[in-house]
C-alpha cells in the first residue's frame, strides 16, 4: 500500500472518530490509524493525527487524552462511558530483558494521553552513571506560548519495570528521581500481585509518587493510571547535576529536553 499523506492520515482519523462516539484516546487512535499502513512510518502517522486534532474544529477534548466528534461530546458521560476505554489486555509473560521496548510507548503516553510533558525522550541505561539510577523516560512540562499564567519548566521522570516482583526497586528509584524531578513515576506491569499492587498505591499516595500500570505487550501496552503524581520542589543543585550529565552523554538529547 502506497504512503499516506497528511490529509489522508487526517481522513482515517475523523474515520476512526466517527466509528467511536463515545470517544477514544490518543494511544487507540494512533494505532487504529496505523493499522494496515505499513508503507507509513510512525513518526508521520503521529505528526498527521496530532495536526488533525489540533486543526479540526469539529473534534473536542473530552478528558485528557481522549478526543470524541463535536457531534457526540454532548452525550458523553464523563464519569462513566470514559472509564470503559481503559480496559485491560490481557498480559502475555516477557522477560526483563526487553524492558527498554516500552520506553519510547510510555513517552508517547505521557506526552499526548496523561498531558504530564511538552516532550519526552526514553533514555535508560545509565546514562547519569551514578549509584543513584538512570529515569527510563525523562519528560519535560514548559509553559506554551497562548499560556496567560507562565509557570516554571517541570522536569517529570519515570521508572519502567517489566519484572513484577520488583515493586519495592522501582519504589526506591522513583523516589531517588524526586532529587532532581519535579514529579516522579513508577511504572509496572498489570501482573504485579494485588497485596503488593494494594502496597504500591498507598505508598504512591504517601510519597506524591505517580503510579501507572500497563499490559505485558509490546504492541499493545495500554498504560493506566493509577496514582497521579503530585508536584514537589527538587533539589536544584541535583537538577544541574542530572542536567550536565546529560549534556555530557549527548549535547543532542539535552538540547531536545531542556
Amino acid at each position: 500500500m502506497a504512503k499516506l499523506n497528511r490529509a489522508q492520515i487526517g481522513a482515517k482519523a475523523r474515520a476512526v472518530l466517527e466509528q467511536n462516539p463515545k470517544g477514544i484516546r490518543w494511544m487507540e487512535l494512533l494505532r487504529a490509524v496505523e493499522k494496515d499502513e505499513p508503507e507509513t512510518p510512525h513518526n508521520s502517522v503521529h505528526g498527521g493525527v496530532h495536526h488533525f486534532l489540533k486543526s479540526a474544529d469539529d473534534v473536542v477534548k473530552v478528558a485528557k487524552g481522549t478526543y470524541v466528534l463535536a457531534a457526540f461530546a454532548g452525550a458523553i458521560d464523563v464519569t462513566g462511558d470514559l472509564e470503559t476505554l481503559s480496559a485491560a489486555t490481557s498480559p502475555t509473560s516477557l522477560p526483563a530483558h526487553i524492558e527498554h521496548q516500552y520506553y519510547g510507548a510510555f513517552a508517547e503516553w505521557l506526552t499526548e494521553e496523561l498531558e504530564e510533558a511538552n516532550h519526552a525522550e526514553a533514555v535508560g541505561g545509565n546514562i547519569l552513571k551514578g549509584k543513584w539510577g538512570t529515569p527510563d523516560v525523562i519528560g519535560v512540562l514548559r509553559p506554551k506560548s497562548s499560556d496567560l499564567i507562565k509557570f516554571e519548566t517541570q522536569i517529570v521522570s519515570a521508572e519502567i519495570k517489566t519484572d513484577a516482583n520488583a515493586p519495592v526497586v522501582a519504589f526506591g528509584q522513583a523516589v531517588a528521581y524526586r532529587l532532581f524531578s519535579h514529579k516522579s513515576y513508577m511504572v509496572m506491569p498489570n501482573t504485579v500481585s494485588k497485596p503488593d499492587m494494594e502496597r504500591l498505591e498507598a505508598l504512591a499516595t504517601l510519597y506524591g509518587i505517580g503510579l501507572v500500570t500497563f499490559a505485558l505487550d509490546p504492541e499493545n501496552p495500554d498504560f493506566s493510571l493509577r496514582v497521579r503524581a503530585l508536584p514537589s520542589q527538587p533539589d536544584r543543585f541535583y537538577v544541574n547535576e542530572m542536567a550536565r550529565r546529560v549534556f555530557d552523554h549527548s549535547s543532542k538529547l539535552f538540547n531536545s529536553l531542556f
